[in-house]
């Protein structure tokens, strides 16, 4: 269970924290170790407090070159002898005019202005600080920054390198992550507590230095791509990554290099891609082969690789790319899949950003249980099902930061467990104990991170139809396929679990202009191959006449969330354009209304005093709202603080908007102002005692009807 929050964090917690890092590393890292990392941690042990301090508030900070006027820090006592110090033990180093142009990067755009100025540059102070940067770079040289005294006001880090590599050895990549132990001593970040002791996550020192030096190349290239992508692609293709880390990272390097030099170098980026195990650059150099007129040899080549054990979604591409292109195959795997019979749903475009919620209520108005699933119900019924092996006694575990189980991150999870996944599986055969077994598991572990899924009140109520009705083995199909290979296998889930008549099925839910992504198709041919039903869902926009819109309008203490309550609610439902009901309430805001307020809205303190809190008309609102659309004239404001009010009394709020701001601007493009009173006044629309919350939803209704008609006659 997450640890309690702690309201501060002791006055040079940042110390402790690095000597936690550098004594794992040092103890537990040894073997990776070469001599000028431990000679790095022994002279970091040997300095005094204020000077390991210094160190690390410098290590901590992003940029290379740090101002000496902005290393400033109370807590630090003599605080330029222990900046002497750092220079004299080589921790840091003055800048030198080695660094320019690098240097300028570091400076701000003031500071660039004045000095490409002082020689004598005329610069506009309107132009981006990039083209100051670029500008003082060719123009500028290292002399220039000598003579303007610039160098002796940066220190740099040394031995970053070694540095970079004792951090990535602990957190397993290059982010300067130093913020997570904070926000774990804070109680901010959950961490996983094993039972297990951390262990160096690499056994090999040529598989961590593998790793790292890919790490490296990865930053460099994504930090300018244009700049680095030849040397990397030299690297890529010369050097032989080492280990199951290093192999990952290699893999993704050559895709991301061949897209950057496809336009230069096409020959070159198909060298890349197909060196490369990712399925993109499978797809990518086929597809790149076949445009340059390479065909009978490809096709050759396709045959080979159909009789390959490769990823799902490869094997799938290859096998459509094959058909369409050497069998006469018209149309692809996924428009098939697409126009498969499928059921046409008819949904209010107002839930064009929520379709999945949409189908949900249509689905749920109908008496028939539809959920959002996904991937988060497999997700969660794979770490329920296997908690022990992955979270258990046995758990390898590389430190309370990394979440994903580390069998899981390098694929060995079915190899390494192979018996004991079996013998769990066959135990499902009976969907009541498999229930109970993952209730108790849930029961026992609710709240601990695992990076896996995520801990929800309502889980137990997600996973019971899956496990009750599911046909049978299927469950066990689809979790040993997830333990097999978790990487590909653990995303790509139809959207929505559905029971009806007792039956279940998943749905997929597609709107206009949606198409399927390989990893869906792959996962749903997984589901109908343990014995699923599994639809594709299209749905259609429409104004469905019968839908009940709830024009909302509130009255608030002042303008932003944050410290300000509502004081007014008023819901106005409309059918067919027709009002059929109307609701409204003052609201006690427990807290003083502000004068300008009261001359607004005309509502005082008076008049809240004895009006209800929001906790008292809390379920009459709900009730108000039940299968509505929420409508409000900038809708954002007026959902946002009931949305922040449920959430203050401990409830969740969810429901599709309309705003008739955004839709009155598509229906009546032009006019000067689109604010409520300035429509009002266009329109005719009756508007009497304005920014009372009951007179500007009657008058929202009014303008969402206008909306409407224009909308139904264009």
């Amino acid at each position: 269970m997450p640890s309690t929050a702690s309201t501060s964090l002791p006055q040079k917690y940042y110390l402790s924290h690095a000597r936690e890092l550098f004594d794992f590393v040092r103890l537990e890292c040894s073997h990776l170790l070469d001599k000028h990392h431990l000679d790095y941690l022994q002279r970091f042990n040997e300095l005094d407090e204020n000077s390991q301090c210094l160190l690390i508030r410098c290590l901590a900070r992003k940029p290379k070159f740090i101002k000496r006027a902005s290393l400033s820090y109370p807590e630090i006592d003599s605080l330029s002898s222990a900046l002497n110090t750092l220079l004299e033990q080589e921790f840091l180093a003055l800048a030198t005019p080695s660094d320019w142009p690098n240097l300028a990067t570091a400076l701000t755009k003031p500071e660039l202005l004045a000095l490409v100025r002082l020689y004598g540059h005329a610069v506009k102070s309107s132009v981006s600080r990039q083209e100051v940067v670029e500008f003082s770079t060719q123009q500028l040289d290292a002399s220039h920054l000598t003579d303007a005294d610039l160098l002796n006001n940066f220190v740099v880090r040394r031995q970053s390198q070694t540095v970079d590599y004792i951090f990535f050895l602990f957190f397993g990549d290059l982010r300067n992550r130093f913020q997570k132990f904070a926000m774990r001593d804070l109680g901010v970040l959950r961490t996983r507590k094993s039972n297990s002791k951390p262990v160096a996550r690499f056994e090999q020192a040529d598989d961590a230095y593998s790793a790292f030096e890919l790490q490296q190349l990865r930053r460099s290239f994504q930090a300018d791509p244009q700049a680095t992508q030849e040397a990397a692609a030299d690297y890529l293709l010369s050097k032989h990554p080492v280990g199951f880390a290093a192999q990952q990272t290699h893999s993704k390097l050559l895709l991301e290099v061949g897209n950057e030099l496809l336009s230069q170098n096409a020959d070159r980026a198909l060298q890349l891609w197909r060196t490369s195990n990712e399925p993109q650059a499978v797809e990518k150099w086929v597809r790149e082969t076949h445009r340059q007129g390479d065909r009978s040899a490809l096709k050759v080549e396709l045959e080979t690789l159909r009789e390959k054990d490769l990823p799902a979604s490869c094997q799938v591409f290859i096998e459509d790319f094959y058909a369409r292109k050497y069998q006469g195959k018209r149309t692809s795997v996924y428009t098939d899949l697409v126009r498969e019979p499928t059921r046409a749903l008819q949904l209010d475009e107002a839930y064009i950003n929520d379709v999945e919620d949409g189908v949900i209520e249509h689905y749920q108005r109908q008496g028939i249980s539809a959920q959002f699933s996904e991937n988060k119900c497999w997700r969660a019924l794979f770490a329920l099902t296997f908690w022990e092996l992955l979270f258990g006694e046995q758990e390898i575990n590389y430190g309370e930061f990394d979440r994903l189980p580390p069998l899981l991150r390098n694929g060995q999870f079915y190899q390494s467990l192979e018996t004991r996944i079996e013998q769990i599986l066959l135990g499902f055969d009976d969907p009541q104990r498999m229930l109970k077994s993952i209730a108790r598991c849930a029961t026992i572990n609710y709240g601990q991170p695992n990076g896996i899924f995520r801990w929800r009140a309502n889980l137990l109520d997600l996973l019971k139809p899956c496990v009750l009705h599911s046909p049978p083995t299927a469950i066990a199909q689809v979790l040993r396929r997830m333990a097999m290979n978790y990487q590909h296998a653990r995303d790509g889930y139809p959207d929505l679990l559905v029971v009806e008549n007792s039956e279940l099925r998943f749905e997929e839910i597609k709107a206009p202009g949606d198409s399927l992504r390989p990893n869906q198709l792959v996962s749903i041919n997984r589901l109908r191959r343990a014995g699923y039903r599994v639809d594709i869902s299209q749905v259609h926009w429409s104004t469905n006449p019968d839908q009940v819109y709830a024009v909302v309008d509130i009255e608030t203490t002042g303008s932003m969330k944050g410290g300000n309550a509502i004081t007014e609610v008023a819901v106005v439902q409309v059918r067919g354009g027709n009002i059929i009901s109307e609701w409204s309430t003052l609201v006690n805001p427990q807290r003083r209304i502000p004068a300008y307020i009261t001359r607004l809205t005309h509502i005082d303190d008076a008049m809240v005093a004895n009006a209800p809190v929001f906790a008292e008309i809390a379920d009459q609102l709900r009730d108000q709202l039940r299968d509505c659309i929420f409508v409000a004239h900038n809708v954002g404001f007026d959902y946002g603080f009931i949305k922040a009010a449920y959430e203050a009394i401990g409830q969740s709020f969810r429901k599709p908007k309309y705003c008739t701001v955004r839709n009155s601007r598509k229906a009546f493009p032009g006019l000067k102002s689109y604010s409520l009173g300035a429509l009002t006044t266009h329109f005719d629309i009756d508007l009497v005692g304005a920014h009372r919350a009951l007179n500007d939803a009657r008058a929202t209704a009014h303008l969402l009807r206008l909306i409407q008609d224009q909308n139904a006659s264009c």
